[in-house]
């Protein structure tokens, strides 16, 4: 599972500072979102407006101080959190790893029926 990295410095950063309370935990619940979507750090318009005045508010602060860009993206508008690749696995990333859990799970699998199988349990 895929989790949003925040940098044990965020705390004190010029950006984060500006942009205000509200504004980063906007950040960070996109982040989130953008994690469990596998969106490569690009967040649709619509997702903020389910906050009412306080998600397109903060992503204009978000965006004045430099922690989003304005983004398109098939056609659709939005933000894209600056600098995602390089803080932020990607989305064949995620894919990758999962991939090769599954693999190493069901190679633990065989090795434990072919255990069973060879000590007479089944």
């Amino acid at each position: 599972m895929p989790w949003f990295k925040v940098d044990d410095t965020l705390h004190s950063h010029p950006k984060v500072r500006r942009a205000g309370a509200a504004a980063v935990g906007v950040w960070a619940t996109a982040g989130s979102f953008c994690m469990a979507y596998k969106t490569d750090g690009w967040v649709p318009a619509y997702y903020l407006d389910g906050w009412g005045k306080t998600g397109p508010t903060s992503a204009r602060r978000l965006v004045e101080c430099g922690l989003w860009e304005v983004a398109e993206r098939d056609g659709e508008m939005g933000y894209q959190f600056h600098d995602w690749e390089d803080y932020q696995p990607s989305s064949d990333e995620i894919e990758k790893d999962r991939e090769a859990a599954r693999k190493r799970q069901q190679e633990h699998r065989e090795r434990r029926r072919q255990a069973r199988k060879e000590s007479g349990d089944q």
